[in-house]
């Protein structure tokens, strides 16, 4: 079989088989997580001949079942151990878990699939080879992370596989911290960038070194924290330390999905405008092929979701990009480059938004926006199963609670929307004379 290797973060194109042309090894380690991956290469191209050949993998290379069926017969079916990292359980490489369990159980091999996260999910135990205990090592290794805990990780690899090796137990490292390569002092807006610990600990930083600068440059200090997820309890208890002592006008936020718990989200204590920022998970040439630019699972992440929280989405400011080959391990490591352009777009919209939190309300503009179906009498501000009348008393209610200068002088004047165009033009045109500043418009 010949297939030529293409990257598959395009999940357009997700369907394409691939042959990754790995040689055997010993030791396979499979992943969805670039960082963990780019990681590991790193770590065992560091340790020399001293341990036994090892290759890793992106399971995102490998979701067509002939790139399975492949990359078993030619790469795993000869390895001493396998562990799989699987984000999201079984249900997101069905296939894969159960050839895996089949070739290892048929060959004797040492199969270790963990979960990519802190869930649990037995069915990955049931496919597995290896006892509970030493599945939970090898998780522990990782949801730990760093370098120090991943150098165990292969020593204890080693061993299993055969050629004892040195390692220690896993060390807990912070949920959350600081990146004091991107804190920036000065400046009379204050601005607080969130990203994941993942990339910390995997040194792959660029984009928000570069979006720290660009704050900076247009008058920013920058406060930049990192956390294992917003949702996780030490992360967000040091967020929200954080964002207490820092008070920023704008937060730019680079993790993914919604954060929302039933009081809402960590985030929301600083009552700044949250800019949410993509990092891709696909290439430049990717993204410029698409049709709709983002891949399914950045428009999941960075936009559907994130919209749950009310954040502000920006755009992308960083492509992942191929690094050289690491021959150790075979492994063509991905990164995150930054975007120059987008980055001064995301700088530039966090300036103003950062302004506009600083203008008093008395002075803002708004415009409150219904909708009007053309050539239907009667259906201004209509939708279905919603009140638009009393949804207008609510907002314009609240506006004024805040501080806005509304212009209405008469509850006659909160119904401006919903009546006839005619009537609500001549209206509107003798409220703007009196300067009002919340244009009524459907």
């Amino acid at each position: 079989m010949h297939l030529l290797p293409r990257d598959l973060h395009n999940l357009d194109d997700a369907g394409a088989a691939v042959d990754l042309g790995q040689s055997p090894a010993k030791i396979v380690f499979l992943s969805f997580s670039d960082s963990e991956l780019r990681l590991l290469a790193r770590l065992y191209e560091q340790s020399g001949a001293t341990l036994p050949s090892f290759r890793c993998a992106s399971l995102a290379q490998l979701k067509h079942p002939y790139s399975v069926d492949l990359y078993l017969d030619t790469v795993a079916r000869h390895a001493r151990l396998i562990v799989v990292r699987l984000l999201g359980g079984k249900d997101y490489w069905p296939y894969g878990v159960e050839q895996l369990e089949t070739l290892a159980r048929a060959k004797g091999i040492a199969l270790a699939i963990t979960p990519g996260d802190a869930h649990d999910d037995a069915r990955l135990k049931q496919a597995s080879t290896l006892g509970v205990e030493t599945l939970n090592q090898i998780w522990r290794f990782f949801q730990d992370g760093g370098p120090d805990n991943l150098r165990s990780f292969l020593g204890y690899a080693a061993t299993l596989a055969g050629h004892p090796a040195q390692w220690r137990e896993s060390a807990p490292v912070a949920s959350a911290g600081r990146l004091e390569v991107a804190c920036r002092a000065g400046g009379d807006l204050r601005a607080t960038i969130v990203f994941y610990r993942a990339m910390f600990l995997a040194d792959d930083v660029a984009p928000i070194v570069a979006l720290a600068d660009a704050l900076a440059e247009r008058g920013f200090a920058v406060d930049t924290i990192y956390v294992a997820s917003l949702k996780e309890a030490e992360s967000e208890a040091f967020v929200s330390r954080a964002l207490e002592a820092f008070a920023p006008d704008v937060i730019l936020n680079a993790t993914a999905f919604s954060a929302r718990r039933d009081a809402g989200s960590v985030l929301d204590c600083a009552d700044a405008p949250v800019l949410q920022v993509a990092l891709a998970t696909s290439s430049r040439e990717a993204w410029a092929a698409s049709m709709r630019g983002a891949n399914g699972a950045d428009l999941a992440m960075n936009v559907v979701l994130p919209e749950v929280d009310g954040r502000i989405f920006t755009r992308a400011i960083s492509f992942k990009e191929e690094a050289p080959l690491r021959l150790a391990a075979q492994f063509a490591e991905t990164r995150h480059a930054p975007e120059r352009s987008r980055i001064d777009f995301v700088a530039d919209l966090a300036l103003n938004w950062a302004r506009l939190r600083r203008k008093p309300n008395a002075d803002k503009s708004l415009a409150l926006i219904l909708s009007d179906y053309p050539a239907r009498r009667g259906r201004a501000g209509y939708a279905i199963g919603l009140d638009a009348e009393a949804s207008v008393h609510e907002i314009v209610s609240a506006l004024i609670d805040a501080g806005y200068d509304v212009g209405v002088d008469s509850e006659r004047d909160l119904l401006l929307p919903l009546l006839p165009t005619r009537l609500r033009r001549a209206t509107l045109s003798r409220k703007r004379e009196r300067g009002t500043r919340v244009i009524f418009a459907a």
